[in-house]
């Protein structure tokens, strides 16, 4: 059994967005090991296997920590970012108050436009 320094965090990201795929892919890359990525656009994906909506899961990133906690949105990223070192910074900044706030409402806006964002050719 792995460590929980080396259990995998299940990333669930729309594969069909490059820029999800982009942002998440580049994660993997960084540390392999350490992500599983899964693909809330593959038809044989069922949410509510990891206690998710589908609504829920097309709206904002969603993360399940190696202990089966689920982060979602900004705090999803500031656990990714948490397990690479090279992002440890960007962790510990986004975890302060102000900058936490103003992540969240860059957040909300992305999350407004991401539905029009380019789509991949399948």
């Amino acid at each position: 059994m792995p460590s929980r320094d080396q259990a995998r965090t299940k990333i669930f990201v729309d594969g069909n967005c490059i820029v999800c795929d982009l942002e998440v892919s580049h994660y993997k890359r960084m540390a392999p090991t350490l992500f599983e990525i899964v693909d809330i656009s593959h038809p044989d994906f069922d949410p509510a296997s990891y206690g998710l909506t589908r609504e829920a899961v097309n709206l904002h990133l969603h993360v399940m920590t190696p202990n089966g906690k689920v982060e979602e949105g900004v705090d999803a990223f500031a656990h990714i970012w948490s397990r690479i070192p090279r992002y440890h910074f960007a962790n510990r900044l986004i975890r302060l108050p102000i900058v936490s706030q103003l992540a969240k409402s860059g957040y909300a806006v992305f999350v407004v436009i991401r539905p029009y964002l380019p789509k991949k050719k399948r």
